[in-house]
């Protein structure tokens, strides 16, 4: 009796499938968003993708591509010649295509932040904790389906 209960058990939860394995909304279908590389442009894909499920704008089928790229430029210099500050900076080449293959919308889109150069002991979480880049790459993924929302409302 018990070994039915377990079978019974262990295949009924075959039938259970996890959130990720749901079928997409039709409206990330309409924008299929490439695959980004490393682990920051995963992120970014996720970022996107959430928003594009929040927002209902596009009415044909398109494919978007993002090739992302990470730089952190050193500045303001101190008088040892040592950088006390460094710009971090995310900026991503979108291109849109439509159901045809044909780029319809290609842009830079870019966000920046600074961060302090860690000197002393106390200041290495600090510098650590600075840059936890999500909330850079929220925003980034905001103002690529911002521009996206405003080129296609203007195009129908």
């Amino acid at each position: 009796m018990l070994c039915r209960i377990f079978v019974l058990l262990l295949c009924s939860g075959c039938s259970i499938t996890t959130l990720h394995n749901r079928e997409e909304s039709s409206e990330t279908r309409r924008i299929h968003v490439d695959v980004i590389a490393e682990r920051d442009g995963q992120k970014l894909r996720g970022f996107i993708l959430n928003t594009l499920r929040d927002l209902r704008f596009a009415k044909k089928k398109y494919r978007l591509k993002i090739t992302l790229l990470y730089t952190e430029k050193p500045f303001a210099y101190s008088t040892d010649g040592n950088a006390k500050r460094l710009r971090l900076s995310y900026t991503a080449n979108v291109i849109l295509k439509n159901e045809n293959g044909d780029e319809i919308f290609s842009r830079p889109i870019s966000v920046h932040t600074s961060s302090n150069i860690a000197s002393a002991h106390g200041e290495v979480v600090l510098v650590l904790y600075g840059r936890n880049n999500n909330a850079l790459l929220r925003e980034l993924s905001g103002r690529i389906v911002e521009n996206i929302k405003v080129f296609l409302e203007s195009e129908s």
